[in-house]
């Protein structure tokens, strides 16, 4: 029997064996863009399911494009014809239940938020996500532990397209995010307004004339994985080129 064991135990992978995205969630450690050797770079949606989100995945669609949804758990029973959509298109992320600040919460509180949005969107859908992304960009060291128990990457992003602010427009949200579209960016825009399907279809033609391709964020992590200097860079300068 202890042979057994031991023998189980030696075919257990190492961290440099697994696959990126698990590997990564081993670190516990945000996540803010992606090796730049290669031609892909990620679309990422937070704060949905919406009113817009068939309209936004139709928009990919054309496009033959993938996205990144971060839902937030509550509003996945308002619109689960978007939250399916999206599943279909790309994949879905934890934006937790309520959008709530998790550096604020007791533990408890905090694992609730992850919890139940992946039991949510795994009932909708029929799988849990991978990723999840703190709102307001906001998480502690406790947090991130939290997500490595829940099997959940912290991905953040290195190009804000803006469109959360007061005042956002679609001229302004475009003219943010096509200059800093590169190969391993990771694009942060919101499931928020009517005008988002119309911002992604143009920022997308802009990418294709890049020679870029949007795909969704695990696939672009295991294409190209980020550097020892992306991974050491942490928030104060989001994915340097080396």
């Amino acid at each position: 029997m202890l042979g057994l064991v031991l023998a189980a135990a030696l075919a257990l992978p190492s961290p440099a064996d697994l696959p990126t995205v698990p590997r990564l969630i081993q670190a516990a450690e945000p996540i803010y863009c992606a090796g730049e050797h290669g031609r892909s770079f990620a679309l990422t949606f937070d704060d949905g399911p919406s009113p817009y989100t068939l309209s936004l995945v139709r928009v990919l669609r054309r496009a033959h494009a993938r996205a990144t949804f971060f839902e937030v758990g509550s509003r996945v029973g308002i619109w689960t014809a978007g939250a399916r959509a999206s599943s279909r298109i790309g994949e879905l992320g934890n934006h937790t239940w309520s959008h709530a600040r998790l550096p604020g919460l007791s533990p408890i509180d905090a694992w609730h938020e992850l919890w139940w949005t992946q039991r949510t969107i795994g009932r909708t859908v029929g799988s849990v996500p991978r990723l999840f992304r703190p709102p307001y960009d906001e998480a502690e060291p406790a947090d991130e532990l939290l997500g490595r128990q829940l099997g959940l990457l912290d991905v953040r992003w290195s190009v804000d397209g803006g469109d959360a602010r007061p005042g956002a427009n679609p001229a302004a949200t475009i003219h943010t995010v096509v200059p800093r579209l590169r190969p391993g960016a990771i694009v942060l825009l919101h499931d928020l307004h009517p005008w988002t399907p119309a911002v992604a279809r143009l920022v997308l033609r802009a990418a294709r004339r890049k020679g870029l391709r949007a795909v969704a964020v695990s696939t672009l992590l295991a294409r190209q994985p980020p550097s020892a200097l992306q991974l050491a860079s942490a928030g104060a300068e989001r994915c340097p080129i080396r």
